[in-house]
């Protein structure tokens, strides 16, 4: 066990890209239980589970009559706030005092008392902002036998996807080769045998 100071190593693991042996086989053995057989199934309501990774993936630019998804944009900074509470936030007290005055102007109260679709149009006449709506989407990045691997791509690979990322379960009940290779491995018809070098 480690001590105070040390930190534990890993467990060995196919998911986070350690080399096949008996151990991380078995490891994997049991991950593939667990999720497609055990307790992990109550999760997700199926046993002929994948996990895919997705990528959350934003179109801005729709019109917002046809959006009810609003989003303020700062075209000089490229920044964006999908709330104007969440802008509100990120100003300092000379900026906040500018939206209060304009809404004082536009609907004789102060900018956080006022309806939401006030404050959407005081921050659409912010010179260099743009308020528009926008659509979310998830894009398949590549798919796991267990979400123990899911995640950790995920912890490997977020930085690369801005938006955020998530694990998804399919079910792979009519995926009549990859049902029959997992229920072989999880039988033990299908087993770890280490390579015989010549």
């Amino acid at each position: 066990m480690p001590t105070e100071n040390q930190i534990a190593e890993p467990v060995p693991s196919l998911a986070t890209g350690h080399d096949l042996n008996a151990a991380t086989w078995a490891d994997f053995v049991t991950r593939l239980h667990h999720d497609c057989v055990g307790a992990g199934v109550h999760d997700h309501c199926t046993s002929a589970a994948i996990f895919v990774v997705q990528a959350r993936r934003i179109v801005y630019g729709i019109d917002t009559d046809y959006s009810d998804n609003r989003v303020l944009l700062d075209h000089c900074n490229d920044g964006e706030w999908f709330s104007p509470k969440e802008y509100w936030v990120d100003q300092d007290e000379e900026d906040r005092a500018e939206l209060n005055k304009a809404m004082q102007d536009w609907s004789g109260c102060q900018f956080m008392k006022a309806d939401e679709s006030d404050q959407w149009h005081v921050l659409g006449e912010l010179e260099g902002f743009v308020v528009t709506g926008w659509h979310e989407s998830w894009e398949y990045i590549n798919a796991h036998f267990t979400k123990d691997a899911a995640e950790a791509f995920i912890r490997r690979k977020k930085h690369d996807y801005g938006k955020g990322m998530r694990v998804y379960v399919e079910s792979q009940y009519y995926a009549w080769e990859f049902n029959a290779i997992k229920e072989a491995i999880l039988d033990g018809t299908l087993i770890y045998t280490p390579k015989v070098t010549p």
